[in-house]
């Protein structure tokens, strides 16, 4: 069972993506049809559709998909250690609560972050 606070603090990423999404269709007309899309490593800078201002938001929800899913079975995470039957719920609770922390770190770095040069200019 998952405590009711996991669910609560699992909502934050979901309003940070509805936030993030309101804000980008507001501002979406006033954006270049032609977007800057950066390169990692030894690829060059590249242009593309302002389209692909989306792709975050659509591997977020992918990514939080994911983290749900392991949230909703912490049973079924094979841990590097020994669990004791008695430690067994609240090592359960800490690892939900852990994986919270990273949906909404991830969510912090994929929505709002990974735009800031084109679309809060």
């Amino acid at each position: 069972m998952i405590p009711k606070y996991i669910k609560l603090l699992f909502c934050i990423p979901f309003i940070i993506i509805i936030g993030y999404s309101v804000y980008l269709g507001t501002v979406y007309s006033s954006i270049p049809e032609t977007i800057t899309i950066h390169g990692y490593g030894n690829m060059k800078d590249n242009y593309g559709s302002k389209i692909f201002l989306v792709m975050p938001i659509l591997m977020n929800l992918v990514i939080l998909l994911f983290i749900w899913l392991i949230i909703r079975r912490p049973d079924k995470i094979k841990f590097t250690f020994e669990i004791d039957e008695n430690e067994k719920e609240k090592t359960y609770h800490i690892t939900q609560l852990a994986l919270v922390i990273i949906a909404i770190f991830v969510t912090i770095m994929m929505t709002p972050l990974s735009f800031s040069d084109i679309v809060y200019k």
